[in-house]
């Protein structure tokens, strides 16, 4: 008994082959959501309260910022960053064991955010940095929508042993008749990035699916056309992903490590990012003004 029990301690343990292809197009999405952020915050967050302390060396960051926001690199880039990372998000729903508690969780800190940002712009003279429905609340309701169709599914389809193919086309099509509708009632990414262009609706609800001028706030992510990008992540999960399994797993190694790890902790430093930003810029400006922004 004794031996079984030391052979027992000196067997290593099974590590999960953890599909590091999926973190590391999610941390390179995650680092391009940043980085748009961070040009935001220069180009138009500290833009006129540099202007008015008269930081010329500041403001060049500002033009720079700015150049990028208006330049094509934004305008091809962003649409790219922002469809790999719901596409993986969607791909990623057959690796959690409860979307609905993970969509739920989520929405709670959207809210959250929501909530600072609102006082932040209202009492802080943070002028546009308010969130009313960002990249955190449009994923959540994504999820929220998934599982709610992950319900139906297993409790018509689950016993066939055509399961994962039945899942996997109807998520399929979900994503194609969310493509038509955004097709025909929505704006497309490049008439937002060039044009800001939106869609004219008396229906005060009419944001949360495509792009109005009501809803629009500093970070705003409609649930159309992200939804789809979701929905189409999704509906590979199952035939790519059945074990839950990497399918590269000889070529993982600490190569991806500067990919794959923010990909794993993609929320948490999306959250901490946005704030340390703000800090970090309001120290330089008092660095190079002798003021406080803001106050």
């Amino acid at each position: 008994m004794g031996k079984e029990r030391a052979n027992k301690r000196i067997l290593p343990k099974r590590s999960k082959n953890r599909a590091w292809e999926l973190d590391a197009l999610r941390g390179l999405a995650i680092l391009g959501v940043i980085w748009d952020h961070v040009m935001f915050d220069l180009a138009y967050m500290f833009y006129y309260e540099w202007q008015y302390l008269g930081a010329e060396g500041l403001l060049k960051a500002s033009d720079f910022a700015r150049t990028y926001h208006e330049g094509f690199l934004r305008v091809l880039g962003w649409p790219v960053f922002v469809f790999i990372f719901f596409f993986v998000s969607g791909t990623c729903t057959t690796f959690s064991r409860n979307n609905l508690f993970r969509g739920l969780k989520l929405a709670l800190v959207a809210v959250v955010v929501s909530v600072v940002t609102y006082l932040i712009d209202e009492y802080m003279g943070m002028s546009g940095s308010f969130i009313l429905f960002g990249v955190l609340h449009c994923l959540a309701l994504c999820i929220l929508l998934y599982s709610l169709v992950e319900f139906v599914l297993k409790i018509t389809a689950s016993k066939s042993k055509y399961y994962r193919y039945i899942k996997a086309g109807v998520y399929f099509l979900i994503a194609v008749a969310l493509l038509v509708v955004n097709y025909t009632q929505n704006v497309t990414l490049y008439d937002v990035n060039v044009h800001s262009a939106t869609v004219q609706s008396s229906w005060d609800f009419a944001g949360m699916f495509v792009f109005t001028r009501k809803w629009w706030t500093a970070d705003y992510f409609p649930l159309l056309p992200f939804f789809a990008f979701f929905m189409l992540g999704a509906s590979i999960s199952p035939i790519a992903y059945p074990n839950k399994e990497s399918l590269l797993p000889k070529l993982d190694g600490k190569w991806n490590k500067f990919l794959t790890i923010p990909g794993r902790y993609s929320l948490y430093i999306y959250l901490a990012l946005q704030v340390i930003a703000v800090v970090v810029l309001c120290l330089v400006t008092w660095i190079a003004t002798g003021t406080i922004p803001f106050i």
